[in-house]
């Protein structure tokens, strides 16, 4: 019986750490460049992927380079085109965190679904991801009233009305 306690317990110590998140080495792409940020296109989306994965503290050093690093290549890159919508914009009452989780989510959701061509439909699906995410208390994120009426519409399957 200890020899199985004592194989469980050192199975777990190898195995958890291989389930933990980390940011995908960000730092070795130039993003200053066209070629640069061209070969940044590949991991564009596990970056996207990473930042839905950790909680949303905000001085989390690897967070913030994710985002970061996000943003520029998304202002950046030839190979995407990132439509803002205004609507759904407008309800982020200037929240940087927010207005930044909503950037990866259009990361995440444009690279993940390359068939889906409507910027609206892109918009949407990509606020959806937003929403999911926020309402996991263990993420941490703080919604404003604007961000609150439209979880509640979402969950009560009337987001696109609400907005």
């Amino acid at each position: 019986m200890k020899k199985l306690l004592l194989m469980l317990l050192l199975t777990g110590a190898v195995v958890l750490p291989s389930f933990s998140q980390t940011l995908p080495r960000v730092d070795r792409y130039d993003l200053e460049t066209e070629e640069g940020v061209i070969d940044a296109d590949s991991i564009a989306l596990p970056v996207a992927e990473y930042l839905f994965k950790i909680p949303a503290i905000k001085d989390d050093p690897a967070r913030l380079r994710a985002m970061s690093f996000l943003n520029k290549w998304m202002e950046e890159t030839p190979s995407y085109e990132f439509i803002l919508d205004e609507d759904i914009m407008a309800n982020f009452d200037d929240d940087k965190d927010i207005t930044d989780l909503y950037m990866a989510a259009l990361t995440k959701y444009q690279l993940q679904n390359p068939d889906i061509e409507d910027d609206r439909k892109i918009s949407i699906g990509a606020l959806k991801l937003l929403l999911d995410y926020a309402d996991n208390d263990d993420n941490y994120v703080l919604l404003r009233d604007d961000m609150n009426k439209l979880m509640a519409a979402y969950k009560a399957g009337r987001l696109e009305q609400a907005l």
